[in-house]
C-alpha cells in the first residue's frame, strides 16, 4: 500500500503505461536513408510472476498503450535501402500466479503499430516494410479470483 488514501481505494496496484516510439525519416524530395528504418516499441504493464491483489480494494488496474509509428520516404524520389517496420510488443496484466479481490484484474491494451511509407513519386524502398503488434492483456498461467 502506499501513503496516498485515493490511491489505497484501488488496492495494491494501478497501473498505466504509455509507450510511442516514433521515427519520421527521409520525407520530402530526392532523401536517401541507406539502411533500415523502424520503430521498436516493448513494454509490459502490470504483475510478472506472483501477484496478488488488495484485499479490500479493487486489485490490478492495468492500462497500456503502445503505438510505434514510423512515417517514412514520402514525397517526390526518395529512396530507402533497407526496411521499414514498426514493431509494438506489450504485456498488459498479470503472468504466473496472480490471485485478486472481487472486481480484480481489469486490463486493457492498445497497440497500434503504423508504418506510412513511399508514398508519392519516384519513391523506393530496398527491402521490406511492415507493421507488426504482438499482445497479451489479462492472465497469463494459473489466475485466481477471491470472492
Amino acid at each position: 500500500m502506499t501513503d496516498q488514501a485515493w490511491f489505497n481505494d484501488f488496492g495494491a496496484g494501478l497501473n498505466i503505461g504509455v509507450n510511442v516510439p516514433t521515427a519520421v525519416v527521409g520525407n520530402g524530395l530526392d532523401n536517401h536513408v541507406g539502411g533500415d528504418v523502424g520503430a521498436v516499441g516493448g513494454q509490459q504493464v502490470g504483475d510478472v510472476g506472483l501477484g496478488h491483489g488488495g484485499f479490500g480494494g479493487l486489485g490490478d488496474i492495468n492500462i497500456g498503450v503502445n503505438v510505434p509509428t514510423v512515417v517514412a520516404g514520402n514525397g517526390v524520389g526518395n529512396s530507402i535501402g533497407g526496411d521499414v517496420f514498426a514493431d509494438g510488443q506489450q504485456h498488459v496484466g498479470s503472468e504466473g500466479f496472480h490471485a485478486a479481490t472481487p472486481f480484480g484484474d481489469i486490463n486493457i491494451g492498445v497497440n497500434v503499430p503504423t508504418v506510412v511509407a513511399a508514398n508519392g513519386v519516384g519513391n523506393d524502398v530496398g527491402g521490406d516494410i511492415g507493421a507488426i503488434g504482438h499482445q497479451g492483456v489479462g492472465d497469463f498461467g494459473l489466475a485466481h479470483l477471491i470472492g
